[in-house]
């Protein structure tokens, strides 16, 4: 068009224009055609809906974004005005974008931690350290980009790096403590040496069942109702005894004495009744009696069976005992009674 030719600034402010009304149009249809798959996942069900939902608004401002960039390359303005106008969409455009993996990350590690595991180590894993990997990814994301603007504006982003190298460093070494107990946790949590519900017994002694695995301590409750936090990295380095493996069997050891004299075999067939009359003992498995030492007016007896389950030893401990004395007043053997020598 020959005015258009002798008004050539008007001619690249009517392309801007266009460009920007193309823009706007290709971002609705994107919006269109994004809530059609939004429509059709959602009757799929599953983490694809979520992910589009979150994404949609930002795709659709990138496009016209986009846009925007390049009628303003266009325009006949000035090299400032274009430059200030040229960073300002660049950095609405990094926050979009930011915002958006932000956004598709959490769905994602939120997906992973609740779908349904194969595997129960991998569900409590996922669950216990969700949150810190949810805080590392973001920030992780949030560096790169504020890398990137600081770049495009013409910061220097090394000496940045480099700076947040000696202070990582400074931090690190301020919180060892915490660091160890954190990297035990997640040790704990993938070699999984026991799971929450288990009993375990502590190198001090301490017994309890475990209540929970968290990144810094492991809290486990005792039988006198007390709770214990216990320190992931004592748990990594001391020696424990995980009284739930291989079964929720436990071996149970009864010492009785009888008097020397006693008819033996008589003996070991009462305290062999005895221990397989008690509900809470595992009829399935062998009753062992030994003779573990002659004194010389006792003998003395161990007997060793399976509790059915390691929360009712004491109980099952004491039901046997109970048919130990009951057996022993039936068929008249005497248990050895303390003795006194008076001297003149």
């Amino acid at each position: 068009m020959p005015f258009l030719a002798d008004h050539p600034a008007l001619k690249e402010f009517l392309v801007s224009l266009a460009l920007l009304a193309a823009a706007y149009v290709a971002a609705r249809v994107a919006s269109f055609l994004i809530g059609l798959l939004i429509a059709r996942s959602a009757e799929r069900g599953g983490v694809d809906e979520r992910l589009l939902s979150a994404l949609k608004r930002p795709i659709t401002y990138a496009l016209f974004l986009f846009g925007a960039w390049a009628a303003v390359n266009r325009m006949p303005v000035s090299a400032r005005v274009d430059a200030v106008v040229d960073g300002a969409i660049f950095a609405f455009g990094v926050l979009l974008v930011t915002l958006a993996l932000a956004r598709a990350y959490s769905i994602l590690l939120e997906w992973y931690a609740a779908r349904a595991h194969p595997d129960a180590a991998s569900t409590e894993l996922a669950r216990e350290f969700n949150p810190l990997f949810s805080k590392v990814g973001k920030v992780f994301i949030a560096l790169i980009a504020l890398s990137m603007l600081l770049q495009h504006f013409g910061v220097n982003v090394a000496s940045l790096v480099v700076s947040l190298g000696v202070g990582s460093l400074a931090v690190g070494l301020a919180a060892q403590d915490t660091l160890s107990n954190m990297f035990a946790g997640f040790a704990i949590l993938i070699d999984r040496p026991f799971r929450v519900g288990d009993r375990i017994q502590l190198a001090t002694g301490e017994i309890g069942d475990v209540q929970s695995i968290g990144m810094r301590s492991t809290v486990m409750k005792t039988s006198e109702e007390t709770v214990v936090i216990v320190p992931n990295s004592l748990l990594v380095k001391e020696r424990l005894v995980n009284l739930s493996r291989p079964t929720r069997h436990l071996v149970t050891r009864v010492e009785v004495a009888v008097v020397f004299g006693s008819d033996l075999r008589r003996v070991r067939q009462v305290l062999t009744d005895a221990a397989r009359s008690s509900a809470r003992v595992d009829p399935e498995r062998e009753v062992v009696v030994l003779i573990t030492r002659l004194h010389e007016s006792a003998v003395n007896f161990v007997v060793m069976f399976s509790a059915r389950d390691y929360a009712e030893q004491g109980l099952a401990r004491t039901e046997v005992y109970e048919a130990v004395h009951d057996g022993l007043t039936a068929a008249g053997i005497e248990v050895p009674r303390p003795t006194r020598i008076l001297q003149e």
